[in-house]
């Protein structure tokens, strides 16, 4: 353990202390009451097990952290009440076709068509298209069993249960812990008696080799992805009962059970199971035990997100690692755009929208302020993510912050200097969120920024001091641009936004051409090499960090005069998620994509209320997740699809005239994996394979020469 890990232990069980101490609720402590408190944080710590173990089986084997871990127990608990309940089944018929055909099968579909696809691919790419499935699931359910019936499933053998004394043990309670205990030695034996553990501790430690050896890495991918699933749907099941049968409410157990897998390393199964019990216990400790008052009321629900935090911040720091930089990024990089591109773009959407809106209704002049207000905020994501490499689930934690201090400081007059206060403000608190990523990499870092929206979700936006809860009507007036009163929802508003997105994206442009930007895009390429080249990996995150969360709190301002109020529920996790799938789908390097974001974001509503079917009544939710999911056939995005595809058609775009036409040359050409076997070596063919090896640029054959295109030595 190192000094570092060692000083935030401390002080977590130092403020762990200080926290019972002063908000002790002076209950009695008796032999009847803590018993009951373990037994139910038992019952409660093995579900989170179950779910945690699941996580940690499909990431240790696959290398791909399963987001959707959550969401598919809460389809499946949905679906075993729906032949429970709603069609009489007997519970074990049920439990068997749900446990144990329907779930493994849905696991071994999905690796087959989306995860083995994911596998060696950039992290932020994994993580939004397990995402998007778990909001294509949350959409599924939500449309499939309509939300405004009443459900529950009953615990097993009803409230039944049998004395110990004072302590009342409930038989379904008493079957949670069995069966956690029972899945943890079952997994003990697959791991390291069966032959197929065997394979599954091997591909972890080296998938070639162990494939040279004789292991089936698809096979066991399949069986890794099966047990996941069986894993989540017995997790659901069990914890249906103990709470309430809601999308939402299931779904985000999954936040609960990244903590008690984080707890045990994402490797170790023991440490999960201990940090799972942990977590179950210290819940009904805070309910019993407890009394917060104020802001501080979901402090039990908050703790799987403090307990998280704590954890990913005790880690030992990240070792400085190499990553080489693929052929295609070496030799053809991504051409960047110009700023006068980007100024003449950003100029040609503003007329359009300012032409075209003439004619929108007032729930049009809506849509679209609410289309540019998300793109705005989506901007932030793209110098976090798109070029530093810094995964973030927390844009709209930072524009809740915006939000809620141009509330404090420009709320009742609408002054424009409340923004420049706003994203001022907003800045320092995203160069907080960047300590964790100076000591973490990867996923972890990605796990510490999902604790940090959840955490200001339940514990900062419920504060009364921040956002009052007895204030009624509007808390923000018009914007005052100068004198100029501009509606939240009018079309003068609307061309300020585009105007302002306009601006964002030429600086944006602008700003990737700069030197930040290029230490931002060589510190995501490697930060060994950036390091040993002299650049700061600590100032050059913080700089990120501070620059992402002032974009994202000015961009909460706006959302503020827009909405006109604003709730602690306006800023929840879901909800932040769609928006950062839509800029990955749209292409998180590219600020054009935010635009693409913005506008998919309305499409969503337009189509919804257009057509009335049901499954359509969640495609806000729906829509994003079958669109991330959809990065699996095109990772670069649909932005920079799109772009490809028109580039060509710009005059001053000779260099894309020049690829485009390769490209075609290419596709004349037989593939280079059958050159020498079934198709000759033509001169046309060699060419190709020099390069697309890098011996040569882009070339032009011209009669019996070469002609090189774009750098690059001839032959």
């Amino acid at each position: 353990m190192t000094r570092s890990s060692r000083i935030v232990i401390v002080f977590a069980v130092a403020a762990t202390i200080a926290v019972v101490a002063t908000n002790w609720a002076g209950n009695e402590i008796t032999v009847a009451g803590l018993s009951g408190m373990l037994i139910a944080g038992l019952a409660l710590g093995s579900i989170y097990a179950v779910s945690a173990t699941g996580m940690v089986v499909v990431y240790s084997t696959t290398g791909v952290f399963n987001f959707a871990q959550g969401a598919i127990g809460m389809y499946w608990a949905f679906l075993y009440w729906e032949l429970r309940v709603n069609r009489n089944w007997p519970a074990p018929l049920a439990l068997l076709v749900v446990v144990g055909l329907l779930a493994p099968a849905f696991g071994v579909v999905i690796d087959r068509l989306l995860m083995r696809r994911l596998q060696n691919r950039p992290l932020a790419l994994q993580l939004m298209v397990t995402v998007g499935l778990m909001l294509a699931l949350m959409g599924i359910a939500a449309a499939q069993w309509r939300s405004d019936r009443g459900r529950g499933i009953q615990p097993f053998f009803g409230t039944g249960g049998f004395d110990i004394g004072p302590i009342v043990i409930t038989y379904h309670r008493l079957i949670t812990v069995l069966v956690a205990a029972l899945i943890a030695v079952s997994l003990r034996v697959l791991l390291h008696r069966a032959r197929i553990g065997v394979a599954m501790r091997a591909v972890v430690d080296d998938r070639s080799l162990a494939a040279l050896n004789g292991a089936r890495p698809g096979t066991v991918s399949a069986v890794a992805w099966a047990l996941g699933s069986s894993l989540a749907a017995v997790a659901g099941i069990l914890i249906a009962p103990e709470s309430r049968l809601v999308v939402e409410v299931l779904t985000l157990v999954v936040v609960d059970a990244f903590a008690a897998a984080a707890v045990g390393r994402l490797r170790s199964l023991p440490f999960t199971f201990a940090g799972a019990i942990l977590l179950g216990v210290g819940q009904q400790f805070i309910s019993r035990y407890l009394r917060f008052e104020d802001g501080f009321v979901n402090m039990a629900q908050a703790l799987p997100t403090i307990l998280l935090f704590v954890v990913v911040l005790a880690m030992p720091q990240a070792r400085i690692e190499a990553r080489r930089i693929g052929t295609r990024t070496a030799h053809h990089p991504t051409r960047l755009t110009h700023p006068f591109e980007a100024l003449v773009g950003m100029t040609a959407l503003f007329i359009v929208v300012a032409a075209w809106s003439g004619s929108w209704s007032n729930v049009g002049v809506n849509r679209g302020v609410t289309a540019m207000v998300t793109a705005i905020i989506m901007l932030s994501i793209v110098p976090l993510t798109g070029w530093a490499g810094q995964v973030s689930f927390a844009p709209l934690a930072f524009a809740g912050v915006g939000a809620v201090t141009f509330m404090h400081v420009a709320g009742d007059t609408g002054a424009w200097w409340g923004l420049l206060v706003a994203a001022a403000v907003t800045a320092p608190v995203g160069a907080l969120m960047a300590l964790p990523a100076v000591r973490l990499q990867s996923l972890y870092l990605a796990l510490a920024s999902v604790a940090f929206a959840r955490g200001f979700e339940l514990l900062f936006f419920t504060q009364p001091a921040i956002i009052d809860p007895t204030i009624s009507g509007r808390q923000f007036v018009d914007l005052d641009l100068f004198g100029w009163q501009v509606g939240g929802n009018s079309r003068s508003y609307l061309l300020v936004l585009t105007g302002l997105f306009g601006a964002l994206v030429v600086g944006l442009v602008g700003l990737r051409r700069s030197r930040f930007g290029r230490r931002w895009v060589a510190m995501a390429d490697s930060e060994a090499a950036a390091a040993t080249l002299g650049i700061s990996l600590v100032e050059t995150k913080v700089a990120v960090f501070a620059v992402s969360a002032a974009i994202a709190g000015f961009g909460g301002a706006l959302l503020g005069i827009q909405a006109g109020t604003v709730t602690p529920r306006d800023f929840g996790l879901l909800i932040g998620l769609p928006i950062v799938l839509l800029l990955v789908v749209g292409g998180v390097s590219l600020p054009a994509a935010a635009l693409f974001g913005g506008v998919n974001t309305i499409l969503f509503i337009i189509v919804k209320d257009t057509w009335d079917l049901s499954i359509l009544q969640t495609l806000e939710v729906l829509g994003p997740g079958f669109m991330a999911i959809a990065l699996v056939a095109r990772p670069s995005g649909a932005v920079a699809e799109i772009g490809r595809a028109f580039a060509p058609l710009l005059p001053w775009r000779a260099d894309a005239r020049h690829a485009f036409a390769a490209d075609r040359r290419a596709r004349r050409l037989p593939e280079i994996g059958r050159l020498g076997l079934s198709e000759p070596f033509t001169p046309d063919a060699v060419v190709e394979l020099d390069r697309r090896l890098g011996v040569i640029g882009d070339v032009t054959p011209v009669g019996g020469y070469v002609t090189p295109i774009s750098g690059g030595a001839t032959r």
